[in-house]
């Protein structure tokens, strides 16, 4: 009888299996759970609950991981530095697309600005605690790492050169060395004094500060093998007093709350161990850590302080999930094995990033038991999106924990803009160009569905025709006629990485016959070289036609194309969703029954590689 009972039950799960999409699995035993993980391979449910429960179903059969299912087991032997922190060898990456490269004077410059920047004066003066102003060090830092990326990725000898000797410059300068240090920030006031938005944040100038730092320890990594033993010297020194000053008095210290950024220093931490080859440094950094992302990430999924932060508490919960999973994959790749325990939190602190997506009334129900100092209540400040900074979140979410990242409209619109500087600044890296995510990219089964994808998407593309895998632009070519000499920007204070040639060109475009059409604007090629992408500016007499159908070309197409005064065409791309906005572009004026505009836009879009060579031309020239 015993034996039926079993039989009918054994029965009953297999046919139920089918079901089991839409069921909680919690109630299913280890055995059938990992039987189904084996013969439904293509299924990660199963697989997914079965990290959850802390087993491994090995052939079918489940056994409890023989893993630390508690933080303090990692030994100095299990560490093996890959020498490039993320990854063993720095490749070519497509992700990189559009990223600065010092081919650019911009991005050159930019970087340049950083040599001795005075941070503290600029943190005093435009700073406040809701609203850091960063961008002055934290951009050309991002750029600086980008360009040396591709440099080496390219191996563009002259591009490396201007790296190291860039690398060396900022060390001679003592660069962001007068900023605030950690003993003394401990003495300042917190940040959000008595509940005031606007009251100075003293733990922003020192933790951008320590960030820039560990940025700068990333790209010495990359370039040290091309350092001689001065320069190694030079560098050197200035890392070992910049660490001394912003990160040894941090090691081991616990924060009072929240996980944020480089893992509240812990990736900082392990950066430098690799620099000096101190092993004993990073497992000890990692046990430390382990146990605190253990304090600070909840049973549940949700994380003390970030994700209980009003308007932006998805905003801080992303962050702080993004740099949790970094850290993990920086710790799996150096050898070190991430506790049980805390990968099932991490599982489901994904799964709670997708809850704030889909359900935000019963992602913010949760209650938090903790002093909250930095909620923010303000309409005017809310972030109800995830956070566009970590712009590869899915990416290390399905590596880490195989949870697929919702979809997050807002947030995938926003992200385009931190993606062009190729560098996520939470962690210090693209988590696109990691090892795992090139051979998924490149195996066959992504392969064959970026094939099925691109030929549905050119399907409904009808103002390109596509050439390998590039989309080139099938419309009637028009010309550019200098009218005045043109004038190229050369104030860094008005250059971005990505303006490539940015100046104002004086007029007009022929497209075919004798008809002229006025052009006189601020124009600007888009940095990167699988795009030709000219970038105008909106606000001049000539374009009002542009102007005037702003808010509803936003509106039906999106942003991707048009913000802040700036219109861009595109006559040559390898992104598929880029020749989809610029098709949608085409499609509003056909159909706008504005025919002034319709023509402007035709001969301007047709006129696109033609004012892009002349930019070129004249800059050389």
């Amino acid at each position: 009888m015993n034996f039926c009972l079993r039989l009918v039950c054994l029965l009953t799960a297999s046919l139920m299996a089918t079901h089991a999409l839409s069921q909680d699995l919690s109630g299913w035993s280890d055995k059938t759970l990992c039987r189904l993980a084996s013969s439904q391979q293509d299924d990660p449910q199963y697989l997914q609950e079965a990290t959850e429960r802390g087993i491994s179903c090995g052939s079918g059969v489940a056994k409890k991981q023989s893993s630390n299912s508690k933080a303090g087991n990692v030994k100095a032997k299990d560490i093996n530095f890959p020498g490039k922190f993320y990854t063993t060898e720095i490749k070519s990456c497509k992700a990189m697309a559009g990223s600065p490269t010092f081919n650019e004077a911009p991005s050159l410059l930019r970087v340049k600005g950083l040599v001795g920047y005075d941070w503290h004066a600029d943190w005093k003066a435009n700073s406040v605690s809701i609203s850091p102003q960063t961008e002055n060090i934290s951009e050309p830092i991002k750029v600086f790492m980008a360009a040396t990326q591709n440099a080496i990725g390219n191996d563009n000898q002259a591009n490396i050169k201007t790296a190291k000797n860039l690398l060396i410059d900022l060390a001679k300068a003592d660069t962001l060395y007068d900023s605030i240090g950690y003993h003394d920030v401990k003495k300042k006031p917190l940040c959000y004094a008595n509940g005031d938005p606007n009251s100075p944040c003293w733990f922003h100038q020192y933790s951008f500060a320590s960030d820039v730092f560990a940025h700068y320890m990333i790209t010495a990594l990359w370039l040290k093998d091309e350092l001689n033993e001065q320069e190694f010297k030079v560098v050197d020194q200035y890392m070992k007093k910049m660490y001394k000053k912003f990160l040894q008095p941090k090691e081991f210290q616990k924060e009072g709350q929240g996980f944020y950024g480089m893992a509240n220093g812990g990736l900082s931490i392990l950066i430098y161990a690799s620099w000096t080859n101190n092993k004993k440094l990073a497992a000890k950094e990692m046990n430390f850590r382990f146990k605190e992302m253990d304090r600070l990430f909840y049973e549940d999924g949700y994380i003390n302080n970030n994700s209980f932060r009003g308007t932006k508490a998805l905003w801080y919960h992303s962050m702080g999930l993004n740099v949790a999973l970094s850290y993990a994959y920086i710790a799996d790749l150096w050898g070190a094995e991430v506790p049980t325990k805390l990968q099932t939190k991490l599982v489901r602190a994904s799964k709670v990033t997708n809850l704030a997506i889909t359900d935000w009334d019963t992602f913010t129900s949760r209650k938090y038991s903790g002093t909250q100092h930095n909620k923010i209540s303000s309409k005017d400040s809310a972030r109800l999106h995830t956070n566009n900074f970590t712009f590869a979140l899915g990416r290390l979410m399905k590596i880490v924990t195989n949870v697929e990242l919702e979809h997050d409209a807002v947030y995938l619109q926003k992200r385009k803009y931190r993606m062009k500087f190729g560098i996520d600044e939470t962690i210090g890296f693209n988590p696109n160009c990691t090892d795992k995510a090139l051979a998924a990219d490149n195996s066959p089964e992504e392969l064959a569905k970026k094939e099925a994808k691109q030929i549905e998407a050119t399907s409904q593309l009808s103002i390109f025709k596509i050439e390998g895998e590039t989309l080139n632009l099938a419309l009637d070519k028009a010309d550019f006629i200098e009218v005045r000499p043109f004038v190229l920007e050369r104030s860094e204070e008005y250059l971005q990485p990505y303006q490539l040639h940015k100046s104002k060109i004086q007029g007009s475009l022929r497209l075919g016959g004798n008809k002229k059409i006025s052009f006189s604007t601020l124009v600007f090629k888009q940095a990167g070289d699988q795009e030709q992408r000219l970038v105008i500016n909106v606000d001049s007499r000539s374009l009002q036609p542009f102007k005037r159908h702003s808010d509803s070309l936003q509106k039906k197409c999106g942003k991707g194309l048009m913000e802040w005064g700036w219109l861009s065409f595109i006559s040559e791309t390898n992104d598929i969703e880029n020749a989809k906005n610029q098709q949608c572009h085409y499609d509003y004026f056909k159909d706008a029954n504005d025919k002034p505009a319709w023509e402007l836009f035709q001969t301007v879009l047709g006129g696109t590689d033609s004012i892009l060579g002349y930019l070129q031309t004249n800059v050389e020239r």
